[in-house]
């Protein structure tokens, strides 16, 4: 037996209620399923900037690979993977095929449908969270990974971004819901390819499209690391607030030790668990010299101009060789500001540290 939701095929979370077998696994997710309206027409795709030689290269070459395989984009921080696929997704629609974008966090959900909804005027575009799941019918839709339940064998061409990132990357319940949701090929976009990711692409079974470049041509920020204990960390930290212009962020292993940080410095912070966390990313945003505390909730998926970077207690075990690489790709994204700095604080070179530093100088050397 297997869940038509959520695959599971294990006994022990079956169940007989009122006469019906249910699925203990995936019985709290309750909702309407969703509708996608088929498209009929050629579909293009408007962008406010050129793609370049690089980019038109990669978005060729995925579409030529999804034919026949799934597609792992290898892409580094900023280098515009949402792009790389428009020509994808304009393929496949003017076919009167189905796609579907999910991605694990709600913020980059509402973000990417406003960009998608730009560049394909001619759709209906629709994104499903926490706080938008009354419209449940539209030709593209980009969702949570959490709300693919409502989508049973519905798309011919399913795109996860970022797929190796909490809380998405190991949970099986999520993983199932992608599996059922997608009739066709998978498309798997991220800067940080997890184990599993690279396994498919040495068994053959995905082929892997590598993109080491951003598109202002520069090279990818190199943090700098400095090993110190904790009281000199805060002393260094407050010394980079006064000497650095532009937006700073300040990246913290703990809601708790963002908190006091915050309280510390009269500095605001946000976390997962922050109501106002639109609100005060508005704010950033809108102050070109302002400073943020943040745990990893914004360690990806965001984009600040002129964003330099800070990682306090970066040995600590929340700070993955990932989630350090993300962090760092937070910085020099603009064309108008691509040399941001980034400083790793640690009272120890971890494993993590001297593995995000040395991924980031290769990839630098690989361009």
């Amino acid at each position: 037996m297997e869940c038509a939701r959520c695959g599971n095929v294990s006994k022990r979370y079956f169940a007989v209620y009122r006469g019906k077998t249910v699925c203990r696994r995936c019985i709290g997710f309750t909702g309407d399923d969703a509708s996608i309206e088929i498209h009929t027409e050629p579909v293009n795709v408007y962008l406010p900037f050129k793609l370049t030689p690089v980019q038109k290269q990669a978005s060729a070459a995925i579409c030529e690979a999804i034919k026949t395989t799934d597609v792992l984009v290898n892409a580094v921080c900023g280098a515009g993977k949402t792009e790389l696929v428009f020509a994808t997704i304009s393929l496949y629609l003017s076919q009167s095929k189905t796609v579907g974008l999910a991605i694990a966090r709600r913020q980059v959900v509402l973000q990417l449908a406003k960009r998608l909804a730009a560049a394909f005027p001619s759709l209906s575009v629709q994104a499903i969270c926490e706080g938008h799941t009354s419209i449940l019918s539209a030709q593209l839709f980009i969702v949570t990974t959490h709300q693919l339940y409502r989508f049973n064998q519905a798309f011919d061409c399913l795109i996860l971004d970022e797929p190796d990132a909490f809380p998405y990357a190991g949970d099986a319940l999520l993983e199932g819901f992608a599996r059922k949701a997608c009739r066709g090929k998978r498309i798997y976009l991220t800067a940080t390819p997890d184990r599993n990711l690279r396994r498919q692409v040495e068994k053959g079974t995905m082929v892997e499209i590598c993109v080491n470049r951003r598109p202002h041509g520069y090279p990818l920020p190199e943090p700098k690391i400095i090993c110190v204990p904790y009281f000199i960390q805060l002393i260094l930290l407050f010394r980079w607030i006064k000497r650095i212009d532009g937006r700073k962020l300040v990246f913290a292993p703990t809601i708790r030790k963002a908190a006091l940080l915050a309280k510390f410095l009269r500095i605001p912070y946000v976390s997962a668990r922050s109501a106002d966390l639109e609100v005060r990313i508005a704010a950033f945003i809108a102050n070109p010299n302002s400073t943020l505390i943040t745990t990893t909730v914004l360690e990806r998926g965001v984009t600040f101009e002129n964003a330099q970077v800070c990682v306090l207690d970066a040995q600590h075990k929340v700070f993955s060789q990932a989630s350090l690489i993300q962090i760092a790709g937070r910085a020099g994204r603009s064309p108008a500001y691509p040399s941001g700095e980034v400083l790793f604080l640690c009272s120890k070179r971890t494993r993590n540290v001297r593995a995000c530093l040395k991924t980031l100088v290769r990839a630098n050397k690989d361009v």
